[in-house]
């Protein structure tokens, strides 16, 4: 009896050493699926997309802390050094992280900037400032054609290069498309596929599950705008024009092009002039810039103030990371909008 005791304790203690070295060895296995090393984006929406190119086969990074806005940032040692260690790099280019145009120079071989893959960018809203610069052009010029008896014809030439002079900026934030984060997607997808050729097919499974995803979200998100394109809102931060374009919706236009400089008393004085005069639904504003006084701007005025998360501070989807940043993105655009 004490025997067949100590033997059935043999078998059990032999039966789970087994089982643990099992699944030890599977773990392992898919461990060694991943390739060593890793893919670095500048900024987290980036680094959500090649997560959903990447995933299985090797790890992707973002540079920036969450948080961090790419219009202002100043590289620490040890992220100089994630650069270096890094199998690929992709950031939008110097129109958005110019701070990386520097450090850059010494990886031509390995970074790749997406902002190549604008082929016809959206234009930047017009801020505060250049709405009520327009107007008060706009009025100065009919001034003066009542007084020179020219026609109006005659004068469009010069409001047309005015017009070009202050909105030829060109909006940056392309993974606010999804028409451009599949090409971003794609992009990834290919420079990869060279570094791995043994991985190509499971990249190109990983991107079709990533565009159908992608549709899925979109067309969602069509639905959800369908009653809340004719809705007006401003914006504090002009990062939205892609996003805008894509879903057809009413910006009357950004309260500031340059979000590092906090406005001084004039600039305020200017922005809730142009609220009392388009009556907006809603402004909105982002987490990293929550120091900048928006309830003083509204104070007294009838209108909601909402938060928008362009740079995915809170995504932390395991699958389909991408597809629930936009849908994320895009509720927090309709609960304002609609309320």
């Amino acid at each position: 009896m004490i025997f067949s005791d100590k033997l059935h304790k043999l078998f059990f203690s032999l039966a789970l050493t087994t089982s643990l070295t099992f699944s030890q060895a599977l773990l392992a296995s898919d461990t060694a699926n991943r390739e060593s090393g890793f893919i670095l984006t500048s900024i987290k929406p980036l680094q959500l997309i090649a997560a959903d190119i990447t995933q299985g086969i090797i790890e992707s990074v973002s540079l920036l802390p969450p948080g961090a806005s790419p219009h202002q940032y100043s590289l620490r040692p040890s992220e100089v050094k994630r650069i270096h260690n890094a199998k690929s790099i992709f950031w939008v280019g110097p129109e958005l992280e110019l701070f990386l145009s520097k450090p850059f120079t010494a990886y031509t071989d390995k970074s790749h900037a997406l902002s190549a893959l604008i082929e016809q960018p959206a234009t930047m809203q017009p801020s505060a400032e250049q709405l009520l610069a327009i107007a008060g052009a706009a009025h100065s010029e009919q001034e003066h054609h009542s007084d020179d008896g020219h026609s109006e014809e005659e004068h469009q030439p010069h409001n047309e290069q005015l017009h070009q002079h202050q909105y030829q900026g060109r909006d940056p934030h392309i993974w606010l498309s999804p028409e451009q984060a599949l090409k971003i997607a794609a992009t990834i997808r290919d420079v990869v596929t060279i570094q791995y050729p043994d991985h190509k097919q499971r990249l190109a499974a990983n991107y079709e599950d990533f565009a159908q995803s992608v549709d899925a979200s979109d067309r969602l998100l069509k639905q959800q705008f369908g009653s809340l394109k004719g809705v007006g809102f401003l914006v504090f931060h002009d990062a939205y024009s892609r996003f805008v374009e894509h879903y057809k919706l009413n910006q009357i236009g950004a309260l500031t092009v340059n979000p590092s400089k906090r406005p001084g008393a004039k600039h305020l004085a200017e922005i809730r002039q142009l609220i009392n005069q388009s009556q907006p639904s809603c402004i909105f504003s982002e987490p990293q810039f929550a120091g900048v006084a928006i309830d003083s701007i509204v104070r007294n005025l009838n209108i909601k103030i909402a938060q928008l998360d362009p740079l995915g501070i809170d995504a932390n989807a395991q699958r389909n990371r991408y597809a629930n940043f936009l849908s994320d993105f895009g509720r927090q655009f309709s609960d304002c909008l609609g309320s």
